[in-house]
């Protein structure tokens, strides 16, 4: 049996990633109902665009495969691209609502008792489970450009 290539291993923790978002959206929706809070719903839109393109990026290392190298290439790069884009996409989202999360009011008009510990407890573990999904993105945006990068001066020569 032969050790997974890196690109399966990226796969791997692209899945892990979605899993993460997945959480976090779900305890990030157990706290608030949608209309309440805007800021949330955007940090829940912006990991579960994460999700599923983690999950479309993850499984296409083993259901998709172009037999031409110039296009497997140009899919590599969409990748890169898209990839960095959600990462910005998450960690701008995240600051919001973390911002308005540590504020004097939390979410701009609900006070602060307005949450029991419990409620306290699921936003920070979701939070967290959020900077997670976005630290593990930005070392898988790291691997993939760096490969991308490696490849295309491999090409030039």
């Amino acid at each position: 049996m032969k050790c997974p290539s890196v690109k399966e291993w990226t796969s791997a923790v692209e899945i892990i990633i979605a899993v993460l978002c997945l959480l976090a959206i779900f305890l990030l929706s157990c706290v608030i109902n949608f209309p309440d809070d805007m800021n949330m719903f955007l940090y829940q839109c912006s990991l579960a665009t994460t999700m599923v393109l983690c999950l479309i990026f993850g499984f296409s290392t083993w259901f998709y495969n172009s037999n031409y190298p110039k296009t497997r290439f140009h899919v590599r790069i969409f990748i890169v691209i898209v990839l960095w884009t959600i990462f910005v996409f998450g960690v701008v989202t995240a600051i919001l609502f973390d911002m308005q999360f540590f504020g004097k009011y939390i979410y701009g008009y609900f006070e602060r008792d307005f949450f029991d510990k419990r409620e306290y407890l699921i936003l920070y573990i979701a939070m967290l489970l959020g900077i997670i999904a976005l630290v593990l993105l930005f070392v898988v945006n790291i691997i993939l450009t760096v490969g991308v990068c490696r490849r295309a001066r491999k090409n030039r020569k």
